[in-house]
């Protein structure tokens, strides 16, 4: 099977490679084989400066390559002649670009805090989508080309619509990586949605920044658009960079300033390898295939990973469920959106409120239908008269979208770190202040509090 590969860098050139993957049986074992070859006509070069990003067409047909020089070239992959150049009205830098699934739209955004979204086919601007008030350093579409979604080294996160060019963002998330993010990638899988005669969709996107984490998130088109966390990846030592999902959504890879490239199971927050081989930062990644997976280093190389995907999600520990115990550290372990019906009950049970679990199973709430309970309909379709179990089940569903929530506020307390450390050292493992259970013992940073200190000192 041929492939391409385009590599970009500071050297101001743009590179392409072709790779053929072929089966070696050996001693009864199959391996697969890649050839390198350098495109005859490559490197491409036109940038005045170095070249930060390049994305191909989804159909494969065109190469986009943009720069610190304010351009975006387009590039024919099969001769590497120009087809054409795009660039911001004032010619500022130019950080990230990508296409839509449909190859019919392009996005770019870069130094000028500003989103352009093109029109391929006349290389004309669509709309300029403003609100950030940082640099541009993330664009993804979601799979279905319907949203444009974008992040900035301020470390928010906006949804636009795509569709139709409204240029007034639909929802944000301010603060979603403390120092800002580096990358972000929409999930291939997604699902839509019916509601009120129109359609929208579900979708789940990567983002990763400087705080040295991954996190997953869900997004939700329809009339109450918003940006909901799922879950958070810790494995890094160093700031991430760059994140992408594998073409069918089973696998998210991450790459960092540690040097290292994990490998994560998107559905349960699972990290399932961890590959080591670059000696300077990890800048970038991308999967040709679920089994190929691409990435770059400051160390001037490029590394190309054949994944088993058989052994990799069976190495990965098998998690044995006994039925007569609370589930809660299993469930905790997977993105709430993925549980079954079976698992909303015994995530009642950990609340203590296994009595409800017949009413849940009746009424087939699944992980997914508890994202859009309120007290109105748990109160009038579930029929839960009691104020305190609702309260309860929705405090549980605000932990379960953000596993910092109910942490941090430690039922409305904070802690300073020498203090709540000694008490766990004593074997407690209930607040201090209420006397309730906790859901984990990991200690996370008020920041927030930190920094109203450090207001109210100035």
């Amino acid at each position: 099977m041929l492939m391409l590969t385009a590599t970009c860098s500071a050297d101001k050139s743009v590179r392409i490679w072709f790779h053929k993957s072929e089966t070696e049986e050996k001693e009864c074992e199959e391996t697969e084989k890649i050839d390198f070859k350098e495109a005859k006509f490559s490197p491409l070069l036109g940038h005045t400066y170095g070249v930060n990003c390049v994305r191909f067409s989804p159909f494969g047909t065109l190469l986009a390559s943009c720069s610190t020089d304010g351009k975006v070239i387009l590039w024919n992959v099969q001769d590497g002649e120009k087809l054409g150049e795009l660039q911001h009205l004032k010619g500022s830098p130019i950080r990230v670009c990508s296409f839509s699934s449909t190859s019919a739209m392009f996005a770019t955004g870069g130094d000028d805090e500003k989103v352009v979204l093109w029109d391929i086919a006349t290389k004309s601007v669509i709309r300029v989508l403003e609100g950030h008030e940082a640099m541009i350093t993330a664009l993804v579409f979601t799979p279905d080309s319907a949203f444009l979604l974008s992040c900035s080294t301020a470390g928010d996160i906006m949804l636009w619509d795509a569709r139709y060019g409204h240029g007034k963002c639909l929802a944000s998330v301010t603060n979603a990586h403390d120092l800002g993010i580096l990358g972000c990638d929409s999930s291939p899988r997604y699902e839509a949605v019916s509601e009120s005669g129109f359609l929208s969709g579900n979708y789940t996107i990567a983002t990763c920044g400087n705080d040295d984490l991954v996190k997953i998130w869900s997004v939700e088109t329809n009339s109450t658009k918003k940006i909901s966390p799922i879950t958070i990846l810790e494995g890094h030592t160093g700031n991430v960079i760059a994140c992408r999902f594998s073409c069918d959504g089973s696998l998210l890879a991450s790459t960092g300033g540690d040097r290292a490239i994990f490998l994560w199971n998107p559905q349960t927050g699972e990290a399932i390898q961890k590959l080591e081989g670059h000696n300077r930062y990890v800048t970038c990644c991308a999967f040709s295939n679920s089994t190929l997976l691409a990435t770059g280093s400051n160390d001037k190389t490029v590394v190309l990973w054949s994944l088993n995907m058989k052994e990799l999600f069976n190495s990965v520990t098998d998690i044995s469920i006994d039925k007569g115990k609370k589930n809660i550290d299993f469930l905790s372990k997977r993105s709430f959106l993925s549980w079954s019906v079976d698992d909303v009950g015994n995530w009642l049970k950990s609340l203590e409120l296994e009595e409800l679990a017949e009413i849940f199973h009746a009424n087939s709430i699944d992980g997914k239908e508890l994202m859009y309970l309120n007290h109105e309909n748990l109160l009038s379709i579930l029929k839960i008269d009691s104020l305190g179990q609702r309260n309860k089940i929705l405090r549980g569903i605000q932990y379960l979208k953000n596993p910092l929530w109910q942490h941090i506020m430690t039922n409305g307390y904070s802690y300073e770190r020498q203090a709540i450390e000694e008490w766990f050292q004593k074997g407690k493992d209930t607040s201090p202040m209420t006397n309730e259970t906790l859901a984990h013992k990991i200690i996370i940073p008020n920041r927030l509090l930190v920094q109203l200190i450090q207001k109210y000192k100035t």
